[in-house]
């Protein structure tokens, strides 16, 4: 099975539609996303993905009300609130926005994966028996590159795929 991690999309609507292209492309049958997807208006973006999508509260969700009413209106996509604990394909996933909370989920060896945002920069590390990553940046302002991660659950191998090579304008 291969999922497709992303996060801190910040509004970014275009690199977000390449995100879900290539998982679509790809045959990912799910989408998880690490938070700072900021405004309900392009939750209609990742209806377009042909999975599910599991996704968590970042730090910028501004219009939470809008933003869970704009959600329930669309049959692939869950919200988690701030922490998501879910199984895939027999292996027990972590996802919360922030780092230390990640870290510490990594560390505490109950979860074959653990997942977070926030920084914007690509992590691909092992803690103890728990990979930890973080996508890096929907956005592409912090590096200047969009990316994401296409998680294979079969060989527990997370490749990072680079979207663009421009900064998005905000």
């Amino acid at each position: 099975m291969k999922i497709a991690i992303v996060s801190d999309s910040h509004d970014a609507w275009v690199n977000l539609e390449k995100a879900i292209a290539v998982a679509n492309e790809v045959g990912c049958s799910t989408l998880l996303h690490a938070g700072d997807f900021v405004t309900p208006s392009g939750i209609k973006v990742l209806s377009k993905f042909k999975g599910e999508v599991h996704l968590v509260w970042g730090n910028n969700e501004g219009e939470k009300v809008g933003f869970i009413k704009t959600v329930e209106k669309f049959d692939n996509i869950v919200h988690h609130g701030d922490v998501m604990e879910k199984e895939f394909d027999g292996l027990l996933f972590f996802m919360n926005h922030y780092p230390t909370f990640s870290q510490n989920a990594a560390e505490s060896g109950k979860y074959d994966v653990s997942i977070f945002g926030h920084t914007h920069l690509y992590l691909n590390e092992q803690v103890g028996d728990t990979l930890l990553l973080n996508p890096g940046e929907i956005v592409g302002t912090k590096t200047g590159t969009s990316t994401m991660i296409i998680f294979d659950t079969q060989t527990k191998h997370a490749e990072k795929i680079e979207l663009a090579s421009s900064l998005y304008t905000l």
